[in-house]
């Protein structure tokens, strides 16, 4: 009796991981794929979609963050902004303190560019550029 106990263990044993094998999917590193898009998509490099900051843009998303950025950048340009100049005192690397005007950015730029030789034409427009009367 023990003898056929035994054998009947066996059998289902042996049966049960034979069902078992047959139901779990074999593992491979040969399997098959059908998507080769290993592609690492930035905003840097063009082609592929578009990344809007961290997402991938929706449509017409991109255009418009596009013109934003372009008026954000232009938005100096135009002179619709206040003069970024420091109007405070500053202490300066070597400790002493200085009262830091427009002004005194003006006159001290024109004072460099005339003792370093440079045309008044273009010291015209290089004060007309930093806003400077």
């Amino acid at each position: 009796m023990s003898s056929k106990l035994m054998l009947v263990l066996f059998v289902t044993a042996v049966l049960m991981t034979s069902i078992a094998a047959v139901s779990i999917p074999a593992a491979s590193a040969l399997t098959s794929r059908s998507n080769f898009n290993d592609n690492h998509y930035t905003a840097l490099y063009p082609g592929g979609p578009r990344i809007c900051g961290d997402h991938i843009c929706a449509p017409g998303e991109y255009d418009k963050m596009q013109q934003e950025l372009a008026q954000a950048q232009m938005k100096g340009k135009t002179g619709s902004t206040t003069s970024s100049a420091p109007t405070t005192p500053t202490t300066p690397m070597n400790g002493t303190s200085t009262s830091m005007t427009a002004m005194s950015v003006c006159d001290s730029v024109k004072a460099t560019l005339t003792t370093a030789g440079i045309s008044s034409t273009v010291i015209a427009k290089v004060m007309a550029d930093l806003s400077c009367s």
